[in-house]
C-alpha cells in the first residue's frame, strides 16, 4: 500500500497588521528579494516595529502592493484582505509615532539664517513632509532639518500632517551649535586596486538640496579646581592606586574637563573610577562604554567602592537608576538618556571615546548633549587620535577644551596637515591629555612585534579576485584581505604547534570564517582555545576570558579584533598574532596589549604575518604614515603633567597614613 501523499500548506504572508489612521504597518513572512518591489510602491521599514509601512489608509491598495511584491513566492494570501480591513477598522493612533523619537534643539553659533531651530526623528514620510511645509532644511550629517519656526509651530505641523502627538516630542533647553562638516582633503593612500567605477546616484533626491552641518554642543572648561589630596595620598597608601595612578587622578581632578590618555594596559578604567568618584562627591557618576565593557565597569567599580550602587541603562527602570550613584550605558543607549533631563548626574566619563570619532554619527551627537548639561566630562582612550588630527576636535569639544570651541574648518587650519601644524597641536594640548608610556610598569617585560613573511600556496585565488573588474574598490579590498586571511591559516596552526609547554597565543582575524577555521584546525589537533567574536553574549564573552586567563589546558584564544581588541585582559598570553593587520597602528597596539599590559609578567612576543606582493604591504605602509601623525601629535604631549603637581601625590601626608592605621585596626 502507498504512503498518502503530503500537502505542504504554504506559510501566511501576513503576520501582523496595524494602522495608526495615517500609515498602514504590515509585519510580512520574510522573504528574500522582496525589499526592492515594496520600496518600488514607496513603503519604507519601520525598524522600531519591524514593520513595512505604506502611507495609506486604502486596505485595498495595500492588499495590491502586497500581491504584487510577493508574486511567485510561495506563501498563504487567503486572509490578507481580512486582516488588512480589520487593522484599517480599528486604528491604533499613537503605534507608530511613540517611537520616531522627535527632538526640537534650539541652535547657537552656525549659519542661522535657514533657521534657529532643528527636529531630528527617524525616518517617516509624514513628518518629511511636516517639514517641508515649514520650508525646512536637512542637513544630512546631522540628520535633522533646520527650520525658521518655534516650536509650538513645528509641533503643529507634526501633529496636524503626521498625527505626532506632543508628549512624544522632546524640546531640548540646551543649546547646540549646527556646523559644516569639513573634509580631510585627498590625502593617497598606498593601497590601490583596479576596479568597477562607483555607481552613479545617491544623495538627496532628484531636486533636492542637503546641507552638510552637524549638531554638537559647546561648553566651558575651569582649570585648577581643588581636591582632597589626603583622600587621594590614602589610595596610594592602601594599595588601591599606584603612584603613577594617582597622579593621573590628580590630573583629571584638577580641570572640569580632561583626556584620560594612557598608553594600554596602565589601569586608566582604575584612575577614571577613582577621579570620578571624588570629583562627583555624592552625585551621580555616568560611564559610557561599549555595550561589551559594561561588566568591566561595574567589576571595576566594585574593586574600589564595594558598597556602590550600580544601575545598568538598559536593563534597570530610571526610578532604579534614580537610587544608584553610579548608572553605566552603552553608546547605543544614549539616546533614551538624552530625553531623561531629570536624572542628574555630576560626573561623565566617556570610555574608549575614539569611538566619537564621526561628528555625524548619532553617538556622538548624544553625548554631546549629555555633555552639555554635565559640569564634569572625561573621555578614557589609549588611542585619542587614530587616523588624522581633525579626530580630537571632537574630544576637545566634549570637554570643553577651548581649542573645541573652534570650528572644524578653523582647527583643521591651525592644527592639522603638516609636522608644524601637529607640533602646535601637542603643545596646545598640554595639560589636558595626560599619557604615560608602559615604562612606569617596572616590573613589566618587554614586547617584540616580529614580521614574518610568507609566500603560501593558493596565491592564485587572490589574483584572480585582483584582476576581478566588476568588484568596486572597497568590497573587493574586503575580499582580498579575507582571501589572504584564509591563506596564513596553516602558519598560525604551525604557530600554535611549535609553541612552549608554557605558551599561549591571541589570534586576531578580522573575519569570522578565519575564526570557524583556526578552531576547527585546532580541534583536530586537539589544542585548547575558546574564542571571542561581536555577537558573543556578555556571559559567553566574559567565560572565554575567565577560560584562558585561568585554565591551563585552554593555550589560544581566538577572537575579532573588533570584539576582543579592547576592554579585556589577557595577561595569560605571552605570544599574539595577526591574521591580519587593523588599518591603524593605534588599534592594532590596542589588540596586542590585551597581553602586554598591567599583570604580565613575562616578555611578550607580536607575530604579524606578511605575505609579500599583495596589500599586506599597502596596510603596513598605511599603518606607518599614520604612526608618523600618531607620534606628532599624542606621543608629543605625553608629558602633559606639570612637575608641580607631580608633589602632590609622591608623599603620603601624615593624616593619610594615620587614616589608612585607623582601617587597618577597624
Amino acid at each position: 500500500m502507498l504512503p498518502r501523499p503530503v500537502t505542504i500548506r504554504p506559510p501566511d504572508l501576513l503576520i501582523k497588521a496595524v494602522s495608526d489612521g495615517r500609515r498602514l504597518g504590515l509585519q510580512l513572512l520574510a522573504v528574500p528579494g522582496v525589499s526592492r518591489p515594496l520600496a518600488n510602491y514607496d513603503a519604507w521599514w519601520s525598524g522600531a516595529r519591524r514593520m513595512w509601512l505604506l502611507q495609506t489608509t486604502d486596505s485595498s491598495y495595500a492588499d495590491d502592493v502586497i500581491k504584487h511584491a510577493f508574486a511567485g513566492h510561495f506563501v498563504d494570501m487567503e486572509q490578507l484582505d481580512v486582516q488588512l480591513r480589520a487593522a484599517v477598522a480599528a486604528p491604533d493612533p499613537d503605534y507608530f509615532t511613540q517611537l520616531l523619537d522627535v527632538q526640537i534643539f534650539p541652535l547657537v553659533k552656525g549659519d542661522l539664517t535657514r533657521g534657529s531651530w532643528a527636529v531630528s526623528f527617524t525616518y517617516d514620510p509624514l513628518c518629511v513632509k511636516a517639514m517641508r511645509s515649514l520650508g525646512g532644511y536637512f542637513h544630512k550629517h546631522a540628520s535633522a532639518w533646520q527650520v525658521r519656526a518655534d516650536p509650538e509651530l513645528v509641533m503643529e505641523r507634526l501633529a496636524s500632517i503626521a498625527g505626532v502627538s506632543s508628549e512624544f516630542v522632546f524640546v531640548h533647553e540646551q543649546p547646540v551649535v549646527i556646523e559644516e562638516l569639513t573634509t580631510s582633503g585627498n590625502e593617497g593612500s598606498p593601497i590601490s586596486v583596479p576596479a568597477a567605477s562607483p555607481p552613479l546616484g545617491g544623495g538627496g533626491g532628484p531636486g533636492e538640496e542637503e546641507g552638510t552641518g552637524f549638531l554638537s554642543t559647546e561648553h566651558g572648561h575651569v582649570d585648577d579646581m581643588p581636591y582632597d589630596r589626603v583622600a587621594l595620598a590614602s589610595l596610594v597608601a592602601c594599595g588601591v592606586l599606584r603612584d603613577y595612578q594617582a597622579e593621573g587622578v590628580a590630573h583629571m581632578l584638577r580641570q572640569s574637563g580632561a583626556c584620560m590618555g594612557d598608553d594600554m594596559g596602565l589601569g586608566k578604567s582604575r584612575q577614571t573610577v577613582v577621579a570620578s568618584r571624588m570629583a562627583a562627591g555624592s552625585g551621580r557618576v555616568l560611564i559610557v562604554c561599549p555595550a561589551s565593557l559594561r561588566l568591566n565597569w561595574e567589576r571595576e567599580i566594585k574593586m574600589v567602592y564595594p558598597d556602590a550602587r550600580v544601575g545598568m541603562i538598559g536593563e534597570d527602570r530610571i526610578s532604579t537608576l534614580a537610587g544608584c550613584d553610579w548608572v553605566i550605558g552603552n553608546y547605543e543607549r544614549m539616546g533614551g538618556l538624552v530625553r531623561e533631563s531629570e536624572l542628574e548626574f555630576a560626573v561623565m566619563a566617556v570610555d574608549e571615546a575614539h569611538y566619537l570619532k564621526e561628528y555625524k554619527s548619532g553617538r556622538t551627537r548624544n553625548v554631546f548633549l549629555l555633555a552639555a548639561r554635565i559640569e564634569r566630562c572625561f573621555v578614557v582612550t589609549g588611542t585619542p587620535l587614530l587616523n588624522r588630527e581633525i579626530e580630537m576636535h571632537t574630544l576637545l569639544r566634549i570637554t570643553g577644551h577651548r581649542l573645541g570651541s573652534l570650528t572644524l574648518a578653523e582647527f583643521r587650519k591651525s592644527y592639522a596637515g603638516s609636522p608644524e601644524k601637529r607640533a602646535a597641536l601637542a603643545a596646545a594640548i598640554q595639560g589636558w591629555m595626560i599619557r604615560r608610556s608602559k615604562d612606569v610598569l617596572k616590573d613589566l617585560g618587554d614586547k617584540a612585534r616580529q614580521f614574518v613573511p610568507l609566500s603560501p600556496e593558493g596565491l592564485h585565488v587572490y589574483k584572480e579576485i585582483y584582476r576581478d573588474m566588476t568588484l568596486q574598490a572597497m568590497p573587493k579590498i574586503v575580499r582580498l584581505r579575507k582571501c589572504l586571511e584564509g591563506l596564513k591559516v596553516p602558519y598560525l596552526v604551525e604557530t600554535v604547534q611549535a609553541m612552549g609547554e608554557d605558551d599561549k597565543l591571541i589570534i586576531f582575524c578580522e573575519y569570522m570564517s578565519t575564526v570557524e577555521a583556526l578552531k576547527q584546525a585546532l580541534a583536530s589537533l586537539g589544542v585548547g582555545c575558546v574564542s571571542l567574536v561581536g555577537s558573543d553574549s556578555l556571559k559567553r564573552r566574559q567565560a572565554a576570558v575567565d577560560a584562558f586567563q585561568g585554565d591551563a589546558s585552554i593555550k589560544v584564544f581566538i577572537g575579532t579584533t573588533m570584539a576582543a581588541g579592547v576592554g579585556i585582559t589577557l595577561t595569560a598570553a605571552n605570544i599574539v598574532a595577526f591574521a591580519s593587520m587593523p588599518w591603524t597602528p593605534a588599534l592594532m597596539r590596542q589588540a596586542e596589549d590585551r597581553a602586554y599590559r598591567l599583570g604580565q609578567i613575562r616578555d611578550v612576543l607580536v607575530l604579524v604575518p606578511i605575505i609579500q606582493g599583495t596589500i599586506d604591504e599597502g596596510v603596513l605602509q598605511l599603518q606607518e604614515n599614520k604612526h608618523t601623525t600618531e607620534i606628532e601629535v599624542v606621543e608629543a604631549a605625553k608629558k602633559a603633567l606639570p612637575v608641580q603637581q607631580r608633589a602632590a601625590v609622591e608623599t603620603v601626608p601624615d593624616e593619610a597614613r594615620e587614616e589608612v592605621l585607623a582601617l587597618e585596626y577597624a
